[in-house]
């Protein structure tokens, strides 16, 4: 089964593109970073001061060598994810998130061992593609050196595809370098950086910085654009399309300038900002509107895109979560999205997470790819299926019952079909049986084998990139400590 959301006619799709050809080229992007605007000139683009002006054939050209599709090398191979239209969504975990909210309803920032047992949940997550270093951001003594520690930890507790941090030059380099020492030093794609344009019609110096390097050391880009209509876009949303056509467009010619062929993530996280309060709302229906728009450019350009996820505006695990994160990811997969950042987990747009909300997410993304997978495999027979219960007067006690039933149906980790005195019994409550299976599945939890020697590498190369060992903030025993059980804390 396969879903197909649609906000734009063909005639408005063109209409997109060339509006977009004509404000790159007669308004063009501000480009905050003086090697960027070095790389434009160099390639024969006009700019202005810090603005830069795009022909149509810049334009076409970029567009025509960016690829569809592209393959992402993991540290265990049978894991190597290829990421592009026409598959099945990619989906990571939440990312950014500097606030957690306990089993107990209180919230409190996130610590290292949240970062610990999120990481656990990734690696144990039925669900989930890839692992993302950046996916909470605890407070660090040296916020910098966090960066790569939080990137030396997902290597040793994960081995998915992953996500890299791309702060800038200097961490961006770093980041790739340690994540190609685990591997053996491969120079293929490893790693996605995340890169962000500064809306309106901007980029800064710290993610031009940080896809520059990504570029020229050959690792897959997601530029995205994250604006909010009415404040930082217009309060058209099909401006708002455009806009973010324009931004992303930007860092595309960018990173194809640099390395033609790159492979690049067409991404949009723009949505609107509440006029009451004059924050980014991740659950309104706008957004959907503004994510299916700009998944239909993304497929006139045969480009890979980034929807939205598990998405809301709701602080708890409550029934505005679980709507607006199941509409949200429903309406991403019907956009096309071929990769998905913040699908589990989130709260609070973005500013918060939950380990329940991040189970209760999976269990949706779980319903929806067997939606995906439809009315397979279907039987060489089709009128016998039939026949054979008719002639056997029911079907519970069918071989062919008994075999597949397993395969064919899926039985929820959440939620009950019981009945009400049975559901009751048991204590009758979601949320706790979200925090039974975060409990079971962090005591589940072996972290997959990363030989001593690589490790060592790894250490050596922190410790030179930070100016101390990885055991001055993580502890002296951080290492054997990846299998103790859960750092699950109030």
């Amino acid at each position: 089964m396969r879903l197909n959301l649609q906000v734009l006619s063909a005639e408005q799709i063109e209409l997109v593109h060339e509006s977009t050809l004509d404000l790159l080229g007669r308004r063009g992007l501000t480009m905050k970073a003086p090697k960027a605007l070095e790389t434009f000139r160099r390639h024969g683009l006009k700019t202005d001061g810090g603005q830069v002006f795009f022909s149509r054939d810049v334009v076409e050209k970029a567009l025509a060598t960016a690829p569809s599709a592209f393959t992402l090398t993991a540290r265990d191979p049978a894991k190597t994810l290829t990421v592009g239209r026409g598959r099945p969504a990619a989906l990571a975990p939440c990312a950014g998130v500097p606030m957690l909210l306990t089993e107990d309803g209180l919230q409190r920032p996130v610590g290292v061992d949240d970062f610990r047992d999120m990481l656990r949940l990734t690696q144990t997550s039925p669900t989930l593609d890839l692992a993302c270093s950046g996916s909470l951001y605890p407070s660090w003594p040296r916020p910098t050196a966090g960066l790569y520690l939080q990137m030396l930890l997902t290597l040793a507790m994960t081995d998915r595809p992953l996500i890299g941090q791309s702060e800038g030059p200097e961490v961006s380099a770093g980041i790739i370098e340690m994540v190609r020492r685990a591997l053996g030093h491969d120079d293929r794609p490893v790693v996605v950086g995340i890169c962000n344009s500064l809306s309106p019609m901007a980029w800064d110096e710290r993610m031009l910085e940080g896809l520059r390097v990504y570029a020229e050391l050959g690792q897959p880009v997601n530029v995205s654009c994250c604006a909010m209509s009415g404040a930082t876009s217009p309060v058209s949303l099909a401006g708002g399309v455009l806009q973010a056509n324009c931004e992303v467009l930007g860092g595309l010619i960018y990173a194809q300038l640099l390395s033609p062929g790159l492979p690049i993530i067409y991404g949009t996280t723009s949505s609107i900002m509440d006029m009451g309060s004059m924050g980014l709302a991740l659950g309104a229906p706008e957004y959907s509107l503004l994510s299916a728009g700009c998944g239909q450019m993304a497929a006139r350009y045969d480009l890979p895109y980034r929807g939205g996820g598990g998405l809301t505006d709701a602080k708890v695990l409550d029934a505005q979560a679980g709507a607006e994160s199941a509409w949200n990811l429903l309406l991403s997969l019907g956009a096309g999205a071929s990769f998905m950042l913040q699908s589990v987990g989130v709260l609070e747009s973005f500013m918060s997470a939950s380990f329940d909300k991040w189970i209760f997410d999976e269990e949706i993304m779980a319903k929806f790819r067997r939606l995906e997978r439809g009315l397979t495999p279907w039987p060489e027979d089709l009128a016998g299926v039939v026949a054979e219960g008719q002639q056997a007067g029911g079907f519970l006690k069918l071989k062919s019952t008994l075999k597949s039933f397993r395969s064919e149906f899926r039985r929820p980790v959440l939620g009950d079909r019981r009945s009400f005195e049975s559901w009751t019994k048991d204590g009758g409550d979601l949320r706790r049986q979200a925090w039974t299976e975060v409990r079971r599945r962090l005591a589940a939890y072996e972290p997959p084998t990363l030989a001593p020697e690589a490790l060592a590498e790894l250490e050596a190369l922190v410790e030179r990139l930070t100016g101390a060992p990885p055991a001055q903030d993580l502890g002296p025993d951080w290492a054997r400590d990846l299998r103790a059980g859960s750092g699950l804390r109030p």
